[in-house]
């Protein structure tokens, strides 16, 4: 039994988060949404009221002191230190997501997928959902890519012939793709994101494969995650209809109870392949690894997509709720 569309029925508005400050010097560009900059691409100009350098120390961000943004890494979100011109005004900070999903590092770049179709759109929304979560009255599911990995590599994608048995299961790296220091850190850390904003998390389903099931385990949410083939990687899936139908399915599966519901796997689960029914969903969502997409489940089990959310969105929502130093 398919999961089916939700039709046209629309949330109530809700308030946004305070984006700049009632009075004195504010970034103009249109992408500044709700306190979080989308930098749509390379070479992109922050625009401000009034003049201003810019400065950043994070990696992940190539910046001018004119706010040029020459390169920022897709998904990842970073503070830029602002300083007024007028030194009546206080510097600030502000923070950027990185909101184009072909510009990437190694060595995610080896294992990224097709790119998204809608990066911005994707993420745009995924922010808005995101403060709004958790809602008492409404059921979720995220779909996460398990945590960063990039050690060793899958062995049907370095050898042929006969594979060892259950080779996709290991925790061995010359069998199967591991999980990196960074997937190791992310992973746990985004745990304890989820506990601090309270999602009703009531089931884990991950795939068979070693590095999603550890992801579960990092995140240590008290729950016991339920293994599932059908959202394998593809170096070991015999589920013909594909990861996308498996998540349809493991969707289907699960009770509408006002909680949510983790599904940790693979690209391309976030890839509709030309499966019709689903028009809420891109053709290919945005998927970094320790990210996801959000799904909103109705009472007839049918479900939306409402947006994708990266480690970095997720960390710094949860800052900047609770007031946590970033």
């Amino acid at each position: 039994m398919a999961v089916l569309f939700a039709g046209c029925k629309k949330d109530a508005p809700k308030p946004p988060v305070v984006v700049n400050p009632i009075s004195g010097p504010k970034v103009t560009n249109t992408e500044y949404i709700d306190s979080l900059l989308f930098v749509t691409g390379n070479n992109y100009q922050i625009k401000t009221s009034e003049e201003a350098t810019f400065s950043s120390t994070d990696p992940h961000i190539q910046i001018n002191s004119a706010g040029v943004v020459a390169r920022l890494t897709g998904g990842e979100v970073v503070p830029i230190v602002v300083k007024w011109k007028n030194p009546a005004h206080a510097a600030t900070t502000i923070y950027a997501v990185g909101a184009d999903d072909s510009i990437q590092d190694y060595p995610f770049t080896l294992f990224h997928g097709e790119i998204a179709t809608d990066s911005y759109g994707n993420l745009v929304q995924g922010w808005k959902t995101l403060q709004k979560l958790p809602i008492a009255d409404e059921t979720y599911a995220i779909v996460l890519r398990h945590a960063d990995a990039s050690f060793g590599r899958d062995w049907t994608t370095i050898h042929t012939g006969t594979p060892p048995a259950n080779w996709w299961k290991s925790t061995d790296s010359t069998l199967a793709r591991q999980i990196n220091t960074q997937g190791m850190d992310r992973g746990t850390q985004l745990g304890q994101i989820f506990k601090d904003l309270k999602y009703p998390v009531a089931r884990i389903v991950t795939s068979e494969f070693y590095r999603a099931r550890q992801t579960a385990t990092l995140m240590n949410l008290g729950v016991a995650a339920s293994i599932d083939g059908r959202i394998n990687h593809l170096t070991h899936n015999t589920y013909v209809p594909g990861l996308y139908q498996g998540m349809l399915d493991i969707m289907q599966a699960q009770p509408v109870d006002n909680k949510m519901t983790l599904i940790i796997a693979h690209h391309p689960i976030n890839e509709l392949n030309g499966l019709t029914g689903y028009p809420t969903f891109p053709q290919v969502s945005v998927f970094n690894w320790t990210g996801a997409y959000l799904i909103k489940v109705y009472a007839n089990k049918s479900i939306t997509y409402e947006g994708a959310a990266s480690f970095g969105m997720f960390k710094y929502w949860r800052n900047l709720k609770l007031h946590v130093n970033n």
